[in-house]
């Protein structure tokens, strides 16, 4: 893994969502899977954990170097840190660790 690039608070985690496979038509055209209504993520970094209702601490499931599967429509906040995207999102918008 690269070095820290920062961390997530409450209950967060920054991702970095995988390039879609492209094929080519018999015509010579790029086909993108854009049809999928989930895509591939790695885990960068994870909160450390916040405070439940009841102050209980909760401490996040996923960790850094886990593949997640993430909803098209839940990316959360985009964002780009030396010159790599990257998206920061609720642990809550993570579908599944595959």
């Amino acid at each position: 893994m690269n070095k820290k690039i920062g961390k997530p608070l409450g209950d967060r985690v920054l991702i970095q969502i995988e390039d879609k496979q492209e094929t080519k038509s018999t015509g010579g055209i790029i086909l993108r899977e854009s049809n999928e209504d989930v895509s591939r993520a790695k885990v960068i970094e994870v909160s450390d954990g916040f405070a439940g209702p009841s102050g209980e601490w909760i401490e996040l499931a996923v960790k850094p170097g886990d593949t997640v599967l993430v909803s098209n429509n839940e990316l959360g906040q985009k964002i780009r840190l030396d010159k790599v995207k990257y998206s920061l999102i609720r642990e809550s918008e993570i579908l599944m660790v595959v």
